[in-house]
């Protein structure tokens, strides 16, 4: 694997969305000096030490985007600033703000990570609510929404796959409902887009590049498939589907991700 490259730089119409509606916050409301389009393309611990497995923020090299669905909340993020050294970096599963090792945290983040390490490519992970930010206290809070969203969140998934930014891409994984959706009605036509959404996990369309619903990795998804080795056949399938090599045997699972 390389190291992986940097956001190219956001132009002025994504960076200054603000919602009428106010359903949400922008990032770059509360962190105006952030260059990431999605805070999960880096993971840092509390010192700012990355976690070097953690290797999904290519851009000019991924050849899959992971998309998955939650937005993260505001009062989180605003939180999280002046304590943390990159407040909108994806959350670690691996250590507390002690230094000790963590027997729960993200673990969507955890699944995630085990389940893409099988996969042999460069890979871009990121929210189908890019920077948008919901509302409300802990990790509950109303979605962002309206017609002002959601144009701006076909138009930012637009500018992500235009070939001068990801120029290397051959497959998106849609990580859940909510980022399938957005797919199909950004890109597909109406015939296909009736086709993806009415098939169950696991299908898959090729439109140029392969487009493949899967379960969310959250770890409420562990008794459907989404969570653990039971998810693995549906990556396996993506794998194959793009002829990206599988690197590790799906038994190799952390026996701790479960932990609590």
């Amino acid at each position: 694997m390389e190291t992986v490259d940097t956001t190219p730089e956001l132009p002025p119409e994504i960076r200054g969305f603000t919602d009428p509606k106010g359903t949400c916050t922008s990032v770059y409301e509360i962190l105006p000096n952030e260059t990431k389009l999605y805070g999960t393309e880096s993971l840092v611990d509390e010192n700012g030490v990355p976690e070097p497995s953690w290797k999904y923020g290519c851009w000019k090299t991924a050849e899959l985007l992971l998309l998955a669905q939650d937005p993260a909340n505001l009062r989180t993020i605003q939180e999280r600033i002046g304590s943390h050294p990159d407040p909108f970096g994806a959350f670690d599963w691996r250590f507390d703000k002690r230094g000790r090792p963590q027997r729960d945290g993200n673990e969507t983040n955890r699944n995630l990570h085990w389940l893409a390490q099988q996969i042999d490519c460069r890979k871009l992970y990121g929210s189908a609510y890019v920077g948008l930010l919901k509302h409300g206290p802990g990790k509950k809070g109303s979605l962002p929404k309206g017609s002002a969203v959601r144009k701006y969140q076909s138009d930012v998934l637009e500018w992500v796959l235009d070939r001068r930014h990801t120029p290397c891409l051959r497959a998106i994984a849609c990580l859940g409902v909510k980022a399938r959706n957005l797919v199909a009605k950004a890109l597909l036509d109406r015939v296909d887009r009736q086709g993806f959404k009415s098939q169950p996990v696991g299908s898959a369309i090729r439109v140029g590049r392969l487009y493949i619903y899967l379960m969310h990795p959250s770890p409420l998804n562990h008794w459907r498939d989404g969570f653990g080795p039971g998810a693995w056949p549906n990556w396996r399938k993506l794998a194959v589907e793009c002829e990206f090599p599988i690197l590790c045997p799906p038994w190799n699972w952390d026996p701790n991700i479960n932990a609590r």
